[in-house]
Order: C-alpha cells, then structure tokens, then sequence
C-alpha cells in the first residue's frame, strides 16, 4: 500500500479491492472506501464503477441510488462497459 499512499491510482484501486474482498484479510470497507475513493479522484475508471456498486447494494456504505446513478453515469458517459451495464440495471430495476 505504498504506492496507494502516495497517491497511485491504480494501486489505490487494488488496496480497495482488497479491502473490499478480504483478500489475505479480513473485509474492512471503511479502507476500501478511503482507497477507492482516492482512485476515483485520481480518475481511475474501474474505481467509480465499483463505488457506484457500493453505493447502489449499500454494502459498506449506506444505501444511495442518488450517489450510485453519479458514479455510474460519469463512467457510462465515458464508455466503461461495466458502468453502461450497471446504469441499465439500475433503470431497469426502477432506481435511476
């Protein structure tokens, strides 16, 4: 997690989803929101996806459509494939 604190995007991204998964450790979200949301601002892609997801399922964090559909939508209009296709689940799904 060097790399991460000192403000590596795609690292920061990794030790999110380590956190995230507890991947040789045990689950800590707050971690994984502290990091993925440093790659988000650093314009890491696959890490607003993944924040919109948890904002969406409200795991870690509490539920936010609202928040979830601004992640997405950022993504979506910048051609993620993964973000486009949460977008229309969340429509389909009456949530955006």
């Amino acid at each position: 997690t060097a790399a991460a604190e000192a403000g590596h995007p795609d690292a920061n991204f990794n030790s999110g989803m380590i956190y995230w998964e507890g991947d040789g450790g045990p689950k800590d979200m707050k971690k994984a929101l502290k990091f993925l949301t440093a790659a988000a601002e650093a314009g890491q892609p696959d890490a607003n996806c993944n924040l919109g997801l948890m904002y969406w399922e409200g795991d870690g964090v509490p539920k936010d459509p609202k928040k979830a559909l601004k992640f997405f939508t950022a993504e979506a209009d910048a051609g993620h494939p993964a973000a486009n296709f949460n977008l229309g689940q969340m429509y389909w799904e009456g949530d955006g």
